[in-house]
């Protein structure tokens, strides 16, 4: 369980791994905005929520594409007083399709939910959704599946190949707190 926060000190919450979307704009936005704050990881949108509601987090984060933020936005402000205090709009990582190296057609991907509109699936046999991206290509290099919509960077590791790029998403980001 993270420590709670000091009365002076901002803890906030996104959803992860280190090195998703969302810890990503979560960061630059911090910075843009020159706020210093310990950033903590959940697995999934209750269990952010559940945070903070213990008082673990001062904020937390959540893109209003993820396919839970509506539920996750309206259980913090009506049920716990979890109040919307900003919003902004922010690029994430560029995506791409990536496959192992030794794969010649693509048959099997794997993606997060809110990612799937991005780009044409019509080629794939089975889709494989996931919690994130890093989970994505984590999956992809361990031979899970075919190919991985996951972030461009990725395809710099010698295992990969991009099977086609896919600009960055430009979404709307939210930001609760009690604050």
């Amino acid at each position: 369980m993270p420590n709670r926060p000091t009365e002076h000190e901002a803890v906030h919450f996104t959803l992860g791994p280190e090195g998703t979307n969302h810890d990503f704009v979560l960061r630059n936005h911090l910075r843009e905005r020159g706020c210093r704050a310990r950033i903590l990881h959940a697995a999934d949108a209750s269990s952010m929520l559940a945070h903070c509601v213990r008082g673990d987090a001062s904020h937390m984060m959540i893109c209003a594409a993820h396919p839970d933020a509506a539920e996750t936005v309206a259980i913090a402000q009506y049920a716990h007083g979890i109040l919307l205090t900003d919003i902004f709009i922010a690029e994430s990582y560029p995506l791409a399709i990536l496959s192992r190296a030794d794969i010649e057609t693509c048959r099997t991907i794997a993606l997060h939910p809110a990612t799937r509109p991005y780009t044409s699936l019509s080629l794939l046999d089975e889709v494989f959704e996931l919690t994130s991206t890093v989970a994505a290509f984590e999956g992809l290099l361990q031979g899970k599946w075919d190919s991985a919509l996951t972030q461009r960077r990725y395809a710099e590791n010698e295992a990969v190949k991009m099977v086609r790029p896919v600009d960055a998403a430009r979404d709307a980001w939210l930001v609760l707190s009690r604050e």
